[in-house]
This record gives C-alpha cells, sequence and structure tokens, in this order.
C-alpha cells in the first residue's frame, strides 16, 4: 500500500455500523488505512449496540489512535423502516458496554449529529462522490435516499455487509427461539431498509454470509495479530478477538464479517463478483428478510468468493501499522 498519498488522493469514505465487535475492528481499519480519507463514522439505531450509546462507543476507540482522530460521529433512529425486529437486549447490553474489555471513557465527548442530516450534509458540500461501507441495518442509509434523493448522484457506490443468497441465514446464532433460517441479522432488523437502497439506483456491493462465511477468526490469524500489534488500537482489537474465540476454543464461531466488507470497499478487488437480480422478503413470517432472486429485482454485484489471504494481509498490515 502507498502510505503517502495527498489527501486529495484518498478514497474519500462513510461508515454506517451497528457498533459490532468486528465493526470495532473495521472502523480502526478504517481510520488507519492510508489510502482512506474517512468523513464520518454513523451509528445504527436499530444494530447491535444502541445509536447514542454506540456513538460514545465510537469516540472511546478513536481516542486509541495515534494521534486520536476527530472525525464526525452520528447516530440515527431506534425506529426500522419497517417492523420491530431487534438484536436480543442481553446482546445489546454487551456491546453497549463493549463485552467489557476494560476500554477507558473519555472525560468529554463530541457532539454527536443525527445520523442523516450529517450525512445528508456531507454529500451535499462534496464535489466528488463519495463511497459509503455500510456494516449495519440499512436504515440509516434508507432514510437519506428517501429524504434526500437529489443526493443519491454524490454517493459512489454502496458496499454493504448483509444477507444470506445461497447459504443458510445466521438468525439462530444468537436467537435460537426465532424461527427464521434464511435471514442474516442486518437485513433481519430492517429489510424494508435494504429494499430502499437495492432500489435506488446507486450501485450496490453485497458482501453476504456466502463470502463472509469463507473467513473464520482463526489462530494463525489471531496469533499474527499478537505478534504484529503494538498500538493501543491493535492490542484492543487482538484482546476483543481472544475473548471472543475463547483462546481458540470457538475457532470457528466469529467472522469478520464487517473488516472484509471495509476492505472491499476500498479495494472491489479482493472479492470475485457476479450480478444478480435480487429483493428481499418483506412479508411477516418465518421468511422475513430473506433474500431471493428475481427477474425483476434490482441488479447488485454480490461476492462470490475472497482472496482470504491478501485480505487478511491487508488487514493486519493496517491495524498494526
Amino acid at each position: 500500500m502507498t502510505k503517502n498519498l495527498s489527501e486529495n488522493r484518498k478514497i474519500p469514505m462513510i461508515l454506517d455500523t451497528d457498533m459490532s465487535p468486528d465493526s470495532w475492528a473495521a472502523l480502526l481499519f478504517l481510520a488507519k488505512h492510508p489510502m482512506v480519507d474517512l468523513l464520518a463514522v454513523s451509528i445504527s439505531g436499530t444494530g447491535e449496540s444502541h445509536g447514542e450509546i454506540g456513538a460514545r462507543n465510537a469516540a472511546r476507540l478513536m481516542a486509541l489512535l495515534d494521534p486520536p482522530r476527530s472525525i464526525p460521529i452520528g447516530f440515527g433512529s431506534p425506529t426500522p423502516l419497517m417492523g420491530n425486529k431487534h438484536f436480543p437486549k442481553l446482546m445489546r447490553f454487551a456491546m453497549d458496554q463493549m463485552l467489557f474489555l476494560g476500554l477507558s471513557k473519555l472525560d468529554a465527548y463530541p457532539n454527536f449529529e443525527n445520523s442523516v442530516e450529517m450525512i445528508s450534509k456531507i454529500l451535499a458540500t462534496r464535489s466528488t462522490p463519495v463511497r459509503i461501507a455500510a456494516v449495519g441495518p440499512q436504515t440509516n442509509i434508507a432514510s437519506v435516499i428517501l429524504q434526500r434523493p437529489n443526493l443519491i448522484k454524490k454517493i459512489e457506490n454502496i458496499t454493504i455487509m448483509g444477507g444470506a443468497v445461497d447459504v443458510p441465514g445466521n438468525i439462530h446464532d444468537v436467537g435460537f427461539w426465532i424461527k427464521n433460517e434464511v435471514a442474516e441479522w442486518n437485513f433481519f432488523c430492517d429489510p424494508l431498509a435494504v429494499r430502499t437502497v437495492f432500489e435506488s439506483g446507486i450501485p450496490v456491493r453485497l458482501v453476504s454470509l456466502d463470502t463472509t462465511n469463507q473467513v473464520p477468526v482463526s489462530k494463525s490469524f489471531v496469533e499474527s495479530l499478537e505478534k504484529q500489534a503494538k498500538s493501543p488500537d491493535a492490542r484492543f482489537i487482538l484482546k476483543m478477538l481472544k475473548l471472543i474465540t475463547g483462546n481458540f476454543r470457538r475457532e470457528m464461531g466469529f467472522y469478520l464479517w464487517d473488516p472484509m466488507t471495509s476492505a472491499t470497499a476500498i479495494d472491489p478487488s479482493l472479492c470475485q463478483f457476479e450480478e444478480m437480480r435480487l429483493d428481499i422478503i418483506t412479508d411477516s413470517g418465518e421468511k422475513w428478510a430473506g433474500i431471493v432472486k428475481k427477474n425483476t429485482g434490482s441488479r447488485v454485484q454480490v461476492a462470490k468468493k475472497i482472496n482470504k489471504d491478501e485480505f487478511e494481509k491487508t488487514l493486519l498490515s493496517v491495524l498494526c501499522f
């Protein structure tokens, strides 16, 4: 990677995230990446963490960087465009507390903005289009599209983490009592928002469970991170991965969903894509938020395979820089 790029050659990007543990890594990855000009961090109010608390946690992560980064942070509505589906309460509580990993609180927090207003303001003032990495429910991005359709042309493309196209969903992973075998959690929380983004005309790249399932957090990856991690932010991500994987006892149970999507937003050549016409189910029932292929669906570039070695190499090099 080229380390000495001028600001105007960097990729202008907005991260819209649910502040899940893998999102913590994605946020630090984008903030540190030498090819990215991270314009803002937008927290979904319908995702794993609650909106304002997630914004506070994002600011705490930025304070780990050397030097600390001052990036606009906003959070969105807790109400989906459709339905009332949310991550389990206990899980959201754990995310709000950042898994009790002991990350220091700040003496003072920045003024957080409304995500829709913040994103709209940034897009309106940009002379060049912006890329969006959307790694949580799509509520914030869909709201921008619906409220400010004149700004659609200011979005170069959106790379989304979500959905399950040709593989089972992951609702049962943390919601075993929910009868749904087809949906993925980000899309489950607000399927109408997904359809709104798909139908917006903005180029969409989808990194679904089909691809993220290919890159579980492995023992070798954690060992490599442990050898290279010197900075406080990298050490924090290492601590998180060790906790979640149980010191390798659950090696196959955690995936790099959001860092993979963020890396693909920067460099789409990391993945092999196939164009598909997709829609999402918004009817109530056991297939809520399932992805379906249909001739009248929206054109979406779906990642089918990722270069695992190159992705892990890139993630390690940036996090440990």
